[in-house]
């Protein structure tokens, strides 16, 4: 119970912090890893929670090199995977990724750019193609006329519901 507690309000400031400033604490995401880490250290999981962290960061990392997703969204990724643990990090991610799609997909058509970003999707398909695994020179996160979403929020939708449906 203290754990979920834990992750709960962890989600709930990493989704506050993106929302207000875009940004999402180093420190915050330092302080879940090393607590997701020493809880399962002592209450069991402990593997998972590494493996979870592990290929957290190496996901994020490879979504940032992509310039899909900033440095704020590859710490915080990796520390729900130390928090989470494995299994009920999986499910986070999965719904994490439908949830900031949605959100992207809400705020593209609000304001007017559903052509303009299935343009720029072909266009970021076509550069992958053509010049390997490198983020496209104008369209990602570095760009900041681009549309953002806080993934922070979508993190928050996921963990959740992970913790709901998967504990």
């Amino acid at each position: 119970m203290a754990l979920t507690a834990l992750i709960i309000a962890f989600v709930f400031a990493a989704a506050l912090f993106d929302v207000r400033t875009g940004i999402i604490p180093r420190q915050l995401s330092l302080f879940g890893l090393i607590s997701g880490l020493l809880f399962h250290a002592f209450a069991g999981g402990f593997l998972s929670a590494v493996a979870a962290a592990v290929i957290g960061f190496a996901v994020g990392l490879t979504f940032f090199q992509l310039g899909a997703i900033g440095g704020g969204d590859v710490k915080l990724i990796t520390a729900l995977g130390a928090l989470l643990g494995l299994r009920s990090w999986v499910v986070a991610m999965e719904v994490a990724v439908m949830m900031a799609a949605l959100l992207a997909l809400v705020e593209v058509t609000r304001r007017g750019l559903l052509r303009r970003t299935c343009r720029n999707i072909f266009d970021i398909c076509k550069s992958l193609y053509n010049f390997g695994f490198k983020a496209h020179p104008h369209i990602n996160v570095n760009n900041l006329s681009m549309v953002r979403t806080p993934f922070g929020v979508a993190a928050a939708f996921g963990t959740v519901f992970a913790i709901w449906v998967a504990r």
